[in-house]
């Protein structure tokens, strides 16, 4: 039963509910001094107090899909750090990915792949970085007619945060959607859709970054990723059809990406996403205890002692968002070849009703810089 399962909410609502009811119950029967009834007490409250906790959580992680599985919530999920894998006849490359079409599609509107487009879904596995994750792969109305069927579609990878899974962003967030109407009405040029989690080492945060001796998250988002997608898909063939976007933890990836990787994106979008190199619980020793890399792994740092790169930035932040200073210091930085859009709006906070009133126009705004030739 996954964490998601709607019995497993189920059951322990019902554990909860059970677990009061005889927590009121029983109350009475356990007054009276001496350390027997205190114990009494105390354990009956504290298992109330339990059941309720257990209840509520997996009711948030159930709508918000923080942990789908219980590898994902224990950190046995995937294939750990992993290690360089060495290429060579029989390796992997140029293999296409095997894959399925997502239920989600269904649910998310998409009836008919010509006339509505369809959801695959795909375990990426990064030669280089022995790591991988799944992902769900839209593919436009377009790819399937018959008048496109010679033509390559440029590609937006996109990053759900910490520790987010893709489903939410599809189910809860509406980015399927958005992306399919927009395409449907011409607002968005038809474009191939990654979506995946910046989380690939769970349950650590590596913040997309290659961990010295540790994950090699940067090159699996710059690079296995963009090669097993082009081995499977007609999709750009350089980097002016890539782009990349995220939320959170994913909007600093799809900066970083960006800035780190033009050779690989020739556009970066960051919806509530932070600047700066940060270290704490979640991520561990990102950085080898070298100060040299935080600093090349933090974006403001690069604009004030590295050249810019010949990349283009949405920095979507309300002012009420807790990294608005840090997006303002970052717009005042820039400077050629580096072009930078900002989604300023006043009002809205750290949360997945600004991401839904915010993420179609991400959508517009990258649609429009990225080509095919």
């Amino acid at each position: 039963m996954q964490l998601t399962s709607g019995w497993l909410i189920g059951a322990l609502i019902v554990l909860a509910v059970v677990v009061t009811g005889l927590t009121v119950w029983l109350l009475p029967r356990a007054s009276g001094p001496g350390p027997g009834p205190v114990l009494a007490r105390s354990g009956l409250l504290a298992a109330c107090q339990v059941a309720l906790v257990l209840a509520l959580a997996a009711g948030l992680n159930g709508y918000f899909l923080f942990y789908v599985t219980w590898g994902d919530l224990l950190g046995t999920a995937g294939e750990g750090p992993g290690k360089v894998r060495e290429g060579g006849p029989g390796a992997a490359a140029g293999r296409p990915l095997p894959r399925t079409i997502s239920p989600l599609g269904a649910t998310s509107g998409l009836r008919s792949s010509e006339r509505d487009g369809q959801l695959d879904e795909v375990t990426i596995r990064g030669l280089r970085t022995g790591l991988r994750a799944k992902a769900f792969v839209y593919l436009p109305p377009q790819y399937f007619q018959r008048q496109f069927e010679r033509r390559r579609f440029p590609v937006t990878l996109v990053l759900a945060g910490y520790p987010g899974d893709p489903r939410g962003m599809i189910k809860r967030q509406g980015l399927l959607k958005d992306a399919s109407t927009g395409i449907r009405t011409g607002r968005l040029q038809p474009t191939i859709y990654v979506i995946t989690r910046s989380m690939v080492a769970p349950p650590r945060d590596t913040e997309c970054t290659d961990v010295p001796g540790g994950p090699q998250a940067e090159s699996f988002f710059s690079q296995d990723v963009p090669e097993a997608i082009t081995d499977t898909y007609r999709v750009a063939a350089d980097s002016r059809g890539w782009g990349v976007m995220g939320q959170s933890t994913g909007g600093y990836c799809a900066a970083k990406l960006a800035m780190r990787h033009s050779d690989r994106f020739a556009a970066g979008a960051s919806l509530g996403g932070y600047l700066r190199a940060i270290q704490d619980g979640s991520t561990g020793d990102l950085y080898g205890g070298s100060k040299q890399v935080r600093d090349d792994n933090d974006l403001i740092w690069r604009l004030e002692h590295r050249p810019p790169p010949p990349v283009s930035l949405l920095l979507a932040q309300t002012e009420q968002g807790p990294e608005f200073d840090q997006a303002q210091r970052f717009v005042k930085l820039a400077k050629a070849p580096l072009r930078v859009s900002t989604l300023f709006p006043r009002n809205g906070g750290h949360n997945l009703r600004t991401f839904q009133r915010l993420t179609p126009e991400l959508l517009r705004w990258m649609s429009g810089r990225l080509t095919t030739g």
